[in-house]
């Protein structure tokens, strides 16, 4: 009683910083140190800031991690993705949001999603740098709001996380793969590229979904659900295990017990729903209360604001292009009304420094400005050649 006694007073008063931190034991040697990795790696050693030593280098394929949060800081990353996902820039901005997150040691990393989803190539890579860290939990959740949940690429997103939690109301689900018409309609990717293309492309996302879930042993049946509403998914008992397989793969001598997706419409779960089947971990009514179950209610919140700063950027971009568009459309009206060589001059360098600056924002930018470069090049070009000519005219 009185070893048990001691051993209470010794946890009570154990210092706040050794409380909370990983922990890496070298099996070999009996090595072990307390704190986080970094992301930072050099010819195989990893950057690790520790409690013992502080920042040192560590083999940690020679270690033994226990993620047990000793030696960690008394923070929260939170990142917010509440836009579609469409933008090239500010999918960067997550991704180095993510990395820069995790090396500053914090108790996890917060996904809040309230999203429709977007461009699949873009919420794959989402994914993937949430895979690619190690050094730290992330977990999404799904706060509700405007969207009212997570569909389509969102859900990629949250089922690569290390854990969901959703908000009451909300819900997680309709994953198919759409594109749009010319009209701006949403439409099935088949409709546009035909059975055997977009079946290809949508049987590679399902089964993407499928691999994401079954990482966190969540129901990988229902993620494909989620993008094919022909697919119906039935829970069954297996020797006493919860299992859900397709209909059509259930075994003659299984009993349903509850079928979760009809054939005809795709899945979507509600937030009670996603957590009785496991496809999300725990409701949450706020932040506040997700945050008083992991202990960190007294956690300084480090929120990123680098998405938000690229959707902005974006649209000063979109409006410094309407004004080069009014700027050249003035330009060639100019040239094309003035017979004096000066006027026309002034004309052209003011269309070449439009071109010049409108490439540049391409090639920086990508996809995210919607440019045909090589037209804006041959125009440029065009532009430059006529300068060229009337300069050298005497």
């Amino acid at each position: 009683m009185r070893i048990i006694f001691y051993l209470l007073l010794i946890i009570i008063f154990l210092p706040a910083e050794l409380a909370t931190a990983d922990t890496f034991v070298n099996p070999q040697t009996g090595e072990k140190f307390h704190g986080y990795a970094t992301s930072n790696e050099t010819a195989g050693l990893s950057d690790v800031n520790t409690v013992e030593k502080g920042l040192t280098k560590l083999n940690l394929s020679q270690f033994k991690v226990t993620r047990d949060r000793t030696g960690r800081n008394n923070t929260v990353a939170v990142i917010s993705v509440s836009s579609e996902i469409i933008l090239g820039m500010e999918t960067r901005a997550f991704e180095n949001a993510i990395k820069d997150a995790a090396s500053k040691g914090p108790l996890f990393i917060l996904i809040e999603i309230d999203c429709t989803g977007g461009r699949v190539d873009l919420a794959v890579r989402m994914c993937s740098a949430i895979q690619k860290t190690t050094n730290c939990d992330i977990y999404a959740y799904i706060t509700g709001g405007t969207t009212g949940g997570a569909y389509s690429g969102a859900v990629a997103v949250s089922l690569a996380c290390n854990k969901i939690f959703m908000a009451p109301g909300t819900v997680i689900g309709a994953a198919t793969e759409i594109t749009i018409d010319e009209n701006g309609n949403p439409v099935e990717i088949k409709t546009v590229l035909g059975d055997v293309i977009g079946e290809k492309m949508r049987s590679g996302w399902r089964n993407y979904l499928a691999s994401l879930a079954d990482n966190h042993h969540r129901p990988a049946a229902l993620a494909k659900a989620m993008e094919n509403k022909d697919i119906e998914v039935v829970e069954v008992n297996e020797n006493g295990k919860r299992v859900f397989v397709e209909a059509m793969n259930k075994k003659p001598n299984e009993k349903v017990v509850k079928t979760w997706s009809k054939a005809g419409r795709l899945l979507t779960l509600t937030a009670n729903e996603a957590v009785e089947c496991g496809m999300a971990d725990k409701l949450y009514a706020n932040r506040q209360d997700l945050l008083a179950d992991f202990n960190a209610v007294s956690a300084k919140i480090i929120s990123d604001t680098t998405m938000e700063e690229a959707r902005k950027l974006y649209e000063r971009i979109e409006k410094s292009l309407e004004k080069i568009n009014a700027s050249v459309d003035l330009g060639v009206k100019q040239i094309q009304a003035t017979q004096s060589r000066g006027q026309a001059m002034k004309a052209m360098k003011s269309l070449i420094s439009d071109a010049q600056f409108v490439l540049g924002l391409k090639r920086k930018f990508g996809d995210d400005v919607p440019v045909d470069e090589q037209k804006v090049q041959s125009f440029l070009n065009s532009v430059q050649a006529e300068y060229d000519n009337l300069k050298a005219m005497r």
